[in-house]
Protein backbone atom coordinates (compact mmCIF):
# COMPACT_ATOMS: atom_id res chain seq x y z
CA UNK A 1 0.00 0.00 0.00
CA UNK A 2 1.33 3.43 -0.90
CA UNK A 3 1.97 5.58 2.16
CA UNK A 4 2.78 9.05 0.87
CA UNK A 5 -0.72 10.40 0.47
CA UNK A 6 0.27 13.97 -0.62
CA UNK A 7 2.46 12.54 -3.39
CA UNK A 8 -0.34 10.25 -4.53
CA UNK A 9 -2.73 13.21 -4.59
CA UNK A 10 -0.22 15.22 -6.64
CA UNK A 11 0.33 12.26 -8.96
CA UNK A 12 -3.41 11.98 -9.56
CA UNK A 13 -3.48 15.65 -10.53
CA UNK A 14 -0.57 15.17 -12.97
CA UNK A 15 -2.26 12.20 -14.59
CA UNK A 16 -5.61 13.98 -14.86
CA UNK A 17 -4.25 17.29 -16.16
CA UNK A 18 -1.50 16.10 -18.50
CA UNK A 19 -1.19 12.34 -19.02
CA UNK A 20 -4.80 11.55 -19.94
CA UNK A 21 -5.18 14.32 -22.58
CA UNK A 22 -1.69 13.75 -24.07
CA UNK A 23 -2.54 11.01 -26.62
CA UNK A 24 -5.32 13.15 -28.13
CA UNK A 25 -3.06 16.21 -28.18
CA UNK A 26 -0.43 14.27 -30.12
CA UNK A 27 -2.92 12.71 -32.52
CA UNK A 28 -4.52 16.09 -33.21
CA UNK A 29 -1.16 17.81 -33.70
CA UNK A 30 -0.04 15.12 -36.17
CA UNK A 31 -3.23 15.08 -38.21
CA UNK A 32 -4.53 18.65 -38.21
CA UNK A 33 -4.60 20.05 -41.78
CA UNK A 34 -2.21 22.88 -42.54
CA UNK A 35 -5.04 25.27 -43.38
CA UNK A 36 -6.14 25.06 -39.73
CA UNK A 37 -2.69 25.70 -38.28
CA UNK A 38 -3.59 29.23 -37.15
CA UNK A 39 -6.44 27.80 -35.03
CA UNK A 40 -4.46 24.82 -33.71
CA UNK A 41 -4.15 26.10 -30.13
CA UNK A 42 -7.86 26.89 -29.79
CA UNK A 43 -8.76 23.50 -31.28
CA UNK A 44 -6.38 21.71 -28.93
CA UNK A 45 -7.81 23.54 -25.92
CA UNK A 46 -11.30 22.44 -26.90
CA UNK A 47 -10.11 18.84 -27.16
CA UNK A 48 -8.43 18.98 -23.73
CA UNK A 49 -11.59 20.52 -22.24
CA UNK A 50 -13.62 17.58 -23.58
CA UNK A 51 -11.21 15.06 -22.05
CA UNK A 52 -11.34 16.86 -18.72
CA UNK A 53 -15.15 16.83 -18.79
CA UNK A 54 -15.04 13.07 -19.44
CA UNK A 55 -12.61 12.62 -16.55
CA UNK A 56 -14.87 14.63 -14.26
CA UNK A 57 -17.79 12.36 -15.19
CA UNK A 58 -15.70 9.28 -14.43
CA UNK A 59 -14.74 10.74 -11.03
CA UNK A 60 -18.44 11.32 -10.31
CA UNK A 61 -18.92 7.54 -10.33
CA UNK A 62 -16.99 7.41 -7.02
CA UNK A 63 -14.36 4.81 -8.00
CA UNK A 64 -13.62 2.90 -4.81
CA UNK A 65 -10.01 2.14 -5.73
CA UNK A 66 -9.29 5.86 -5.93
CA UNK A 67 -11.25 6.62 -2.75
CA UNK A 68 -8.95 4.38 -0.72
CA UNK A 69 -5.93 6.21 -2.17
CA UNK A 70 -6.91 9.87 -1.83
CA UNK A 71 -10.40 9.95 -0.27
CA UNK A 72 -13.76 10.77 -1.78
CA UNK A 73 -13.73 14.43 -0.64
CA UNK A 74 -10.51 14.90 -2.62
CA UNK A 75 -12.02 13.08 -5.60
CA UNK A 76 -14.95 15.50 -5.51
CA UNK A 77 -12.52 18.42 -5.16
CA UNK A 78 -10.65 17.31 -8.29
CA UNK A 79 -13.99 16.77 -10.04
CA UNK A 80 -15.11 20.33 -9.27
CA UNK A 81 -11.85 22.12 -10.00
CA UNK A 82 -11.28 20.09 -13.17
CA UNK A 83 -14.75 21.09 -14.41
CA UNK A 84 -13.90 24.76 -13.80
CA UNK A 85 -10.63 24.38 -15.71
CA UNK A 86 -12.47 22.66 -18.56
CA UNK A 87 -15.04 25.47 -18.75
CA UNK A 88 -12.18 27.98 -18.91
CA UNK A 89 -10.58 26.14 -21.83
CA UNK A 90 -13.97 25.76 -23.52
CA UNK A 91 -14.46 29.53 -23.27
CA UNK A 92 -11.11 30.21 -24.98
CA UNK A 93 -11.96 27.60 -27.61
CA UNK A 94 -15.38 29.15 -28.19
CA UNK A 95 -14.21 32.76 -28.45
CA UNK A 96 -11.27 32.04 -30.75
CA UNK A 97 -13.03 29.87 -33.32
CA UNK A 98 -15.89 30.68 -35.63
CA UNK A 99 -18.50 28.14 -36.71
CA UNK A 100 -21.99 28.12 -38.18
CA UNK A 101 -25.20 26.13 -38.21
CA UNK A 102 -25.56 23.02 -36.08
CA UNK A 103 -21.85 23.01 -35.21
CA UNK A 104 -22.23 26.41 -33.58
CA UNK A 105 -25.54 25.55 -31.92
CA UNK A 106 -24.35 22.32 -30.31
CA UNK A 107 -21.20 24.05 -29.05
CA UNK A 108 -23.14 26.99 -27.62
CA UNK A 109 -25.80 24.82 -26.00
CA UNK A 110 -23.16 22.64 -24.35
CA UNK A 111 -21.24 25.65 -23.06
CA UNK A 112 -24.39 27.28 -21.66
CA UNK A 113 -25.33 24.06 -19.87
CA UNK A 114 -21.86 23.75 -18.37
CA UNK A 115 -22.02 27.35 -17.11
CA UNK A 116 -25.48 26.86 -15.62
CA UNK A 117 -24.55 23.66 -13.79
CA UNK A 118 -21.29 25.24 -12.60
CA UNK A 119 -23.09 28.18 -10.97
CA UNK A 120 -25.63 25.86 -9.38
CA UNK A 121 -22.96 23.47 -8.13
CA UNK A 122 -20.92 26.27 -6.55
CA UNK A 123 -23.90 27.00 -4.31
CA UNK A 124 -25.25 23.49 -3.62
CA UNK A 125 -22.41 21.01 -4.10
CA UNK A 126 -19.13 22.88 -3.44
CA UNK A 127 -18.63 22.60 0.31
CA UNK A 128 -15.34 24.50 0.23
CA UNK A 129 -17.04 27.45 -1.46
CA UNK A 130 -19.92 27.68 1.02
CA UNK A 131 -17.55 27.13 3.96
CA UNK A 132 -15.61 30.28 3.03
CA UNK A 133 -18.46 32.57 1.97
CA UNK A 134 -21.23 32.96 4.55
CA UNK A 135 -23.45 34.77 2.05
CA UNK A 136 -23.41 31.74 -0.25
CA UNK A 137 -24.02 29.40 2.70
CA UNK A 138 -27.06 31.45 3.73
CA UNK A 139 -28.32 31.53 0.14
CA UNK A 140 -27.97 27.75 0.01
CA UNK A 141 -30.11 27.31 3.12
CA UNK A 142 -32.86 29.47 1.62
CA UNK A 143 -32.81 27.77 -1.78
CA UNK A 144 -32.76 24.25 -0.30
CA UNK A 145 -36.48 24.65 0.43
CA UNK A 146 -37.03 24.60 -3.35
CA UNK A 147 -34.03 22.69 -4.71
CA UNK A 148 -34.18 19.45 -2.76
CA UNK A 149 -31.54 16.73 -2.74
CA UNK A 150 -33.05 14.72 -5.59
CA UNK A 151 -33.52 17.78 -7.81
CA UNK A 152 -29.94 18.88 -7.14
CA UNK A 153 -28.63 15.51 -8.28
CA UNK A 154 -30.69 15.62 -11.46
CA UNK A 155 -29.56 19.17 -12.29
CA UNK A 156 -25.96 18.07 -11.91
CA UNK A 157 -26.63 15.32 -14.46
CA UNK A 158 -27.18 17.97 -17.11
CA UNK A 159 -23.40 17.77 -17.48
CA UNK A 160 -24.03 14.46 -19.26
CA UNK A 161 -26.34 16.19 -21.74
CA UNK A 162 -23.69 18.87 -22.31
CA UNK A 163 -21.00 16.25 -23.00
CA UNK A 164 -23.30 14.50 -25.50
CA UNK A 165 -23.76 17.84 -27.27
CA UNK A 166 -19.98 18.26 -27.43
CA UNK A 167 -19.69 14.76 -28.87
CA UNK A 168 -22.18 15.69 -31.61
CA UNK A 169 -20.36 19.01 -32.09
CA UNK A 170 -17.10 17.18 -32.85
CA UNK A 171 -18.81 14.67 -35.13
CA UNK A 172 -20.04 17.54 -37.32
CA UNK A 173 -16.55 18.98 -37.91
CA UNK A 174 -15.23 17.40 -41.09
CA UNK A 175 -11.55 18.26 -40.75
CA UNK A 176 -11.55 16.66 -37.28
CA UNK A 177 -13.37 13.46 -38.22
CA UNK A 178 -10.89 12.97 -41.08
CA UNK A 179 -8.08 12.50 -38.53
CA UNK A 180 -8.55 8.78 -37.99
CA UNK A 181 -6.05 8.33 -35.17
CA UNK A 182 -7.63 11.18 -33.23
CA UNK A 183 -11.16 9.90 -33.76
CA UNK A 184 -10.17 6.39 -32.64
CA UNK A 185 -8.94 7.86 -29.36
CA UNK A 186 -11.96 10.16 -29.17
CA UNK A 187 -14.32 7.16 -29.40
CA UNK A 188 -12.19 5.15 -26.97
CA UNK A 189 -12.24 7.88 -24.30
CA UNK A 190 -15.93 8.59 -24.82
CA UNK A 191 -16.85 4.90 -24.82
CA UNK A 192 -14.88 4.11 -21.67
CA UNK A 193 -16.55 6.99 -19.80
CA UNK A 194 -19.99 5.98 -21.07
CA UNK A 195 -19.54 2.37 -19.99
CA UNK A 196 -18.16 3.36 -16.55
CA UNK A 197 -21.05 5.77 -16.00
CA UNK A 198 -23.76 3.36 -17.17
CA UNK A 199 -22.34 0.46 -15.14
CA UNK A 200 -22.30 2.64 -12.04
CA UNK A 201 -25.86 3.88 -12.58
CA UNK A 202 -27.17 0.41 -13.38
CA UNK A 203 -25.55 -0.87 -10.20
CA UNK A 204 -26.98 2.01 -8.16
CA UNK A 205 -30.51 1.41 -9.40
CA UNK A 206 -30.63 -2.38 -9.65
CA UNK A 207 -27.80 -4.15 -7.86
CA UNK A 208 -27.08 -2.36 -4.59
CA UNK A 209 -27.29 -4.45 -1.41
CA UNK A 210 -30.72 -4.32 0.18
CA UNK A 211 -31.47 -3.94 3.87
CA UNK A 212 -34.40 -3.12 6.11
CA UNK A 213 -34.80 -0.62 8.90
CA UNK A 214 -34.95 -2.65 12.12
CA UNK A 215 -34.55 0.10 14.72
CA UNK A 216 -35.13 3.85 14.92
CA UNK A 217 -34.50 5.82 18.09
CA UNK A 218 -34.18 9.50 18.91
CA UNK A 219 -30.79 10.42 20.37
CA UNK A 220 -31.57 14.12 20.68
CA UNK A 221 -34.13 16.50 19.28
CA UNK A 222 -33.84 16.21 15.47
CA UNK A 223 -31.14 13.53 15.82
CA UNK A 224 -31.94 9.84 15.25
CA UNK A 225 -30.12 6.52 15.36
CA UNK A 226 -31.02 4.02 12.64
CA UNK A 227 -30.13 0.34 12.47
CA UNK A 228 -30.28 -1.29 9.07
CA UNK A 229 -30.10 -5.07 8.73
CA UNK A 230 -28.39 -5.99 5.46
CA UNK A 231 -27.98 -9.49 4.06
CA UNK A 232 -24.88 -10.79 2.25
CA UNK A 233 -22.43 -8.30 3.77
CA UNK A 234 -19.41 -10.60 3.83
CA UNK A 235 -18.12 -9.37 0.48
CA UNK A 236 -18.78 -5.71 1.35
CA UNK A 237 -15.76 -3.97 2.88
CA UNK A 238 -17.11 -1.55 5.46
CA UNK A 239 -14.14 -0.61 7.61
CA UNK A 240 -14.31 1.15 11.00
CA UNK A 241 -14.55 4.88 10.31
CA UNK A 242 -16.14 4.40 6.89
CA UNK A 243 -19.25 6.04 5.55
CA UNK A 244 -21.87 4.66 3.20
CA UNK A 245 -24.36 6.11 0.75
CA UNK A 246 -27.97 5.12 1.33
CA UNK A 247 -31.28 5.61 -0.43
CA UNK A 248 -34.88 4.57 0.10
CA UNK A 249 -36.10 3.56 -3.38
CA UNK A 250 -39.79 3.38 -2.42
CA UNK A 251 -40.01 6.86 -0.91
CA UNK A 252 -40.14 9.96 -3.07
CA UNK A 253 -37.45 12.43 -2.05
CA UNK A 254 -35.16 9.69 -0.75
CA UNK A 255 -34.42 7.89 -4.02
CA UNK A 256 -30.96 9.39 -4.60
CA UNK A 257 -27.93 8.22 -2.64
CA UNK A 258 -26.83 10.32 0.34
CA UNK A 259 -23.66 9.80 2.47
CA UNK A 260 -23.66 9.00 6.20
CA UNK A 261 -20.91 7.81 8.55
CA UNK A 262 -21.28 4.39 10.16
CA UNK A 263 -21.45 4.38 13.97
CA UNK A 264 -20.60 0.74 14.63
CA UNK A 265 -17.96 -1.81 13.77
CA UNK A 266 -19.96 -3.76 11.21
CA UNK A 267 -19.86 -7.46 12.02
CA UNK A 268 -21.21 -10.71 10.65
CA UNK A 269 -24.72 -9.85 11.84
CA UNK A 270 -24.96 -7.42 8.91
CA UNK A 271 -26.27 -4.53 11.00
CA UNK A 272 -25.24 -1.02 9.97
CA UNK A 273 -25.87 1.73 12.52
CA UNK A 274 -26.21 5.35 11.42
CA UNK A 275 -26.70 8.52 13.47
CA UNK A 276 -28.42 11.21 11.38
CA UNK A 277 -29.17 14.82 12.26
CA UNK A 278 -31.94 16.53 10.30
CA UNK A 279 -29.94 19.28 8.60
CA UNK A 280 -31.43 19.02 5.09
CA UNK A 281 -34.53 17.80 3.29
CA UNK A 282 -33.18 14.23 2.94
CA UNK A 283 -32.05 13.96 6.57
CA UNK A 284 -35.31 15.42 7.90
CA UNK A 285 -37.54 13.24 5.75
CA UNK A 286 -35.70 10.04 6.64
CA UNK A 287 -36.72 10.53 10.28
CA UNK A 288 -40.30 9.64 9.32
CA UNK A 289 -39.45 6.17 7.99
CA UNK A 290 -41.33 3.22 9.43
CA UNK A 291 -39.63 0.08 10.70
CA UNK A 292 -39.24 -2.51 7.98
CA UNK A 293 -38.65 0.09 5.23
CA UNK A 294 -36.41 -1.15 2.43
CA UNK A 295 -33.07 0.68 2.24
CA UNK A 296 -30.22 0.27 -0.23
CA UNK A 297 -26.62 1.24 0.40
CA UNK A 298 -23.30 1.70 -1.39
CA UNK A 299 -20.01 1.55 0.46
CA UNK A 300 -17.93 1.68 2.36
CA UNK A 301 -15.85 4.72 1.57
CA UNK A 302 -13.18 6.47 3.59
CA UNK A 303 -9.45 6.57 4.37
CA UNK A 304 -9.36 6.35 8.16
CA UNK A 305 -8.77 2.59 8.23
CA UNK A 306 -6.14 2.93 5.50
CA UNK A 307 -4.18 5.43 7.57
CA UNK A 308 -4.51 3.32 10.74
CA UNK A 309 -3.17 0.27 8.90
CA UNK A 310 -0.33 2.18 7.25
CA UNK A 311 0.78 3.54 10.63
CA UNK A 312 0.44 0.30 12.57
CA UNK A 313 1.77 0.65 16.09
CA UNK A 314 1.13 4.38 16.40
CA UNK A 315 -1.07 5.79 19.11
CA UNK A 316 -4.17 7.49 17.66
CA UNK A 317 -5.35 11.01 18.32
CA UNK A 318 -8.94 11.58 17.21
CA UNK A 319 -10.09 15.20 16.87
CA UNK A 320 -13.72 15.81 16.10
CA UNK A 321 -16.75 18.01 16.62
CA UNK A 322 -20.52 17.77 16.22
CA UNK A 323 -21.64 14.82 14.11
CA UNK A 324 -18.00 14.12 13.26
CA UNK A 325 -17.96 11.93 16.37
CA UNK A 326 -19.86 9.21 14.49
CA UNK A 327 -16.96 7.58 12.55
CA UNK A 328 -14.70 7.95 15.60
CA UNK A 329 -17.02 5.69 17.61
CA UNK A 330 -16.46 2.83 15.19
CA UNK A 331 -12.69 3.38 15.26
CA UNK A 332 -12.59 3.34 19.07
CA UNK A 333 -14.76 0.23 19.18
CA UNK A 334 -12.60 -1.60 16.64
CA UNK A 335 -9.21 -0.85 18.22
CA UNK A 336 -9.24 -1.57 21.96
CA UNK A 337 -5.56 -2.53 21.72
CA UNK A 338 -4.41 0.91 20.50
CA UNK A 339 -3.58 3.90 22.65
CA UNK A 340 -6.29 6.40 21.70
CA UNK A 341 -6.89 9.99 22.79
CA UNK A 342 -10.16 11.62 21.73
CA UNK A 343 -10.84 15.36 21.58
CA UNK A 344 -14.59 15.89 21.11
CA UNK A 345 -16.01 19.41 21.01
CA UNK A 346 -19.57 20.70 20.62
CA UNK A 347 -21.20 24.14 20.65
CA UNK A 348 -23.39 23.33 23.66
CA UNK A 349 -23.79 20.41 26.05
CA UNK A 350 -27.17 19.69 24.44
CA UNK A 351 -25.36 18.83 21.18
CA UNK A 352 -23.37 15.96 22.72
CA UNK A 353 -24.15 12.45 21.55
CA UNK A 354 -22.82 9.07 22.70
CA UNK A 355 -21.00 10.69 25.63
CA UNK A 356 -22.23 7.98 28.03
CA UNK A 357 -20.77 5.32 25.74
CA UNK A 358 -17.48 7.21 25.50
CA UNK A 359 -17.28 7.60 29.28
CA UNK A 360 -17.96 3.88 29.75
CA UNK A 361 -15.19 2.95 27.31
CA UNK A 362 -12.78 5.38 28.99
CA UNK A 363 -13.58 3.92 32.42
CA UNK A 364 -13.06 0.32 31.29
CA UNK A 365 -10.09 0.77 28.96
CA UNK A 366 -6.68 1.88 30.15
CA UNK A 367 -5.78 2.61 26.52
CA UNK A 368 -8.48 5.24 25.98
CA UNK A 369 -8.49 8.88 27.08
CA UNK A 370 -11.54 11.03 26.31
CA UNK A 371 -11.72 14.82 26.40
CA UNK A 372 -15.19 16.31 25.86
CA UNK A 373 -15.91 20.02 26.12
CA UNK A 374 -18.12 22.79 24.81
CA UNK A 375 -16.18 25.22 22.66
CA UNK A 376 -13.07 24.50 20.63
CA UNK A 377 -9.86 22.94 21.84
CA UNK A 378 -6.63 24.75 21.02
CA UNK A 379 -4.82 22.30 18.73
CA UNK A 380 -1.38 23.88 19.15
CA UNK A 381 -1.62 23.44 22.92
CA UNK A 382 -2.97 19.89 22.80
CA UNK A 383 -0.34 18.76 20.30
CA UNK A 384 2.44 19.56 22.76
CA UNK A 385 1.35 16.51 24.75
CA UNK A 386 2.32 14.17 21.92
CA UNK A 387 5.84 15.38 21.15
CA UNK A 388 8.22 12.48 20.69
CA UNK A 389 5.52 9.84 20.34
CA UNK A 390 4.65 7.82 17.26
CA UNK A 391 1.21 9.30 16.64
CA UNK A 392 -1.37 9.25 13.87
CA UNK A 393 -4.02 11.99 13.84
CA UNK A 394 -7.53 11.41 12.47
CA UNK A 395 -9.81 14.44 12.13
CA UNK A 396 -13.49 14.78 11.24
CA UNK A 397 -16.18 17.37 11.70
CA UNK A 398 -16.83 21.00 10.72
CA UNK A 399 -14.55 22.69 8.21
CA UNK A 400 -13.21 25.31 10.64
CA UNK A 401 -12.35 22.65 13.22
CA UNK A 402 -10.61 20.46 10.67
CA UNK A 403 -8.57 23.32 9.24
CA UNK A 404 -7.45 24.48 12.69
CA UNK A 405 -6.06 21.02 13.49
CA UNK A 406 -4.48 20.60 10.05
CA UNK A 407 -2.85 24.04 10.34
CA UNK A 408 -1.43 23.21 13.78
CA UNK A 409 -0.10 19.85 12.53
CA UNK A 410 1.64 21.52 9.60
CA UNK A 411 3.15 24.16 11.86
CA UNK A 412 4.64 21.40 13.99
CA UNK A 413 5.96 19.77 10.79
CA UNK A 414 4.00 16.55 11.32
CA UNK A 415 4.45 14.33 8.27
CA UNK A 416 1.43 14.43 5.98
CA UNK A 417 1.29 10.61 6.06
CA UNK A 418 0.56 10.87 9.79
CA UNK A 419 -2.73 12.76 9.63
CA UNK A 420 -5.91 12.87 7.61
CA UNK A 421 -8.95 15.13 7.72
CA UNK A 422 -12.06 13.42 6.37
CA UNK A 423 -14.06 16.37 5.15
CA UNK A 424 -17.79 15.94 4.51
CA UNK A 425 -18.62 19.19 2.69
CA UNK A 426 -20.56 17.95 -0.31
Amino acid sequence: MLKKFPYIFGLVWVVVLFVIPLPLIQALAAGLPGRNAADALAIQLGSVAYVWFLTAIYLSTRPKWLDRLIGLPNIYFIHGVLSLFAIGLAFIHKTNLHSHGLIQLTGNWAFDLFIGVMVYSLVFMAGWFTAHLKVIAQLKKVLEHVFHHELTIWIHRLNIVAVVLVFIHVELIGYITSIHAYMALFYLYSGFTLVAYLVKKLRDYRFLPVGHLVEKRALKDNFYKFKIKVGHLKWRKIQPGDYVFIKVPNVRGLRELHPFSVVNKVGEDGVITLAIRGDGDFTRQIQSLELGELIQFDGGYGRFKTLITQNDGDQLVLATGGTGIVPMLAIIDAHPERLITLFYTVHTAADQIYVTQLEHWAATRATLTVHVQTGRFTPATELQKFTGHRTTFLISGPYALGQSWVRALRQRRIAASKYYYEEFNW
